[in-house]
């Protein structure tokens, strides 16, 4: 597909919505943590705000709650779109470590987490905040390469999200977690020539109502 220079290109990097997950558990990447109910209305609620949007694809990561916001989301969409899966959206590689773990447990069951927090990708089995922007920034590459003009989502993962997203704003990589992207919430995304121009995070509230960015959430910034 030709690219016009003059093209904005949209994208929302979108978080999966609220899991069922009653044990309060790490699900990191277990398999059957689906969505809980108001996960399924939160992906709805997406649903009908990029109904307003002419989208031209979804990219999801393989996980189970991804897939299925994928699903609640393009089944509010006329008419439906591709879902294309991508492996480099899926959860971040640490989560492997802290899987099953009760969130209460973590900070004595699995110690490495302190150091996880302090600098991501200093431990093995780790990534460092650079590879998740690298393997999100390649789908996002492919969305802008495909469909410019256009505007496509990405379904990924809260740290590969905020490693995007905290890239983009140079922060240190010990900001990974001080950014936090809502279950069900978003960055919009936009490009020109392949350049981003600005991002505006969408919590899950401002996106059920439809409306724009409240006070409260993080204005557009300039990059």
């Amino acid at each position: 597909m030709t690219s016009n220079p003059t093209q904005i290109t949209t994208c929302y990097l979108t978080r999966h919505c609220d899991v069922a997950n009653p044990d309060g558990v790490l699900y990191g990447h277990l398999p059957n943590f689906g969505l809980s109910p108001k996960g399924q209305e939160q992906g709805r609620a997406l649903g009908r705000y990029l109904a307003q949007f002419p989208i031209a694809a979804v990219y999801i990561s393989p996980l189970q709650r991804a897939r299925e916001t994928a699903a609640l989301l393009v089944a509010e969409l006329t008419p439906p779109v591709p879902v294309l899966e991508r492996t480099d959206l899926i959860e971040a590689e640490f989560g492997r470590y802290l899987q099953g773990t009760k969130y209460k447990d973590v900070i004595w069951r699995k110690p490495r987490w302190w150091v996880h927090m302090v600098w991501p990708g200093m431990l093995r089995g780790d990534e460092t905040m650079g590879q998740m922007h690298g393997r999100v920034s390649r789908v996002i590459d492919e969305g802008l390469r495909d469909h410019p003009g256009s505007t496509f989502v990405c379904v990924s993962h809260g740290d590969p999200i905020q490693a995007y997203w905290a890239t983009q704003d140079r922060r240190p990589p010990w900001a990974l977690h001080r950014l936090q992207c809502a279950k069900g919430g978003t960055l919009r995304l936009r490009y020109q020539n392949g350049r981003l121009l600005d991002k505006v995070y969408l919590s899950p509230e401002v996106i059920a109502s439809s409306g724009a960015p409240a006070a409260a959430d993080i204005p557009a910034t300039k990059t």
